[in-house]
């Protein structure tokens, strides 16, 4: 059952339909209490520049499908976006990137809770997953760019290697 709810705008033209549940009552979603992965205002390790008026924040859960596939094809949409890495856009690039990395640190998360690797600290998935993250960052073309795209490719090297 859908809630049919009209946001009222002066154009009187907003108009959502708002599920009374994240996802079928038969499955059970995951919720990760860290804005930042979806919203680039919030710095990762700063938190947000300014702080929400508690009487006027309202906080909503957006659905966010994470499997190789998705990942992938937002980093593909990155790459697309930004074309090649230059010292005009790295730091943007290199963002948005990293919000990319947090949702394979959130997959491989859940990854190593449901199986349970025996070996190392990553799942087996998130370790194929990452592989091809950094393939696809050592195509981007380079356009005299002083560290990203190479940063986060040692980065993933070394954590997920």
């Amino acid at each position: 059952m859908l809630l049919d709810i009209t946001f009222v705008d002066e154009n009187n033209m907003d108009h959502h339909n708002l599920d009374p549940y994240p996802e079928p009552k038969e499955k059970t979603p995951l919720y990760v209490n860290e804005p930042w992965v979806v919203d680039i205002t919030i710095d990762r390790d700063f938190g947000m520049a300014v702080k929400p008026d508690p009487e006027d924040n309202v906080r909503i859960y957006v659905p966010l499908d994470l499997n190789a596939e998705t990942i992938l094809g937002r980093l593909h949409y990155v790459s697309f976006r930004y074309g090649e890495s230059t010292e005009a856009n790295e730091f943007l690039f290199s963002n948005d990137v990293r919000l990319i990395i947090a949702q394979l640190e959130i997959y491989d998360q859940v990854w190593k809770v449901c199986h349970m690797p025996k070996e190392g600290s990553h799942s087996e998935e998130a370790k194929e997953l990452a592989e091809t993250i950094v393939r696809m960052l050592k195509d981007i073309p380079d356009g005299c760019s002083e560290t990203f795209p190479f940063d986060v490719i040692e980065e993933l090297r070394e954590e997920f290697g």
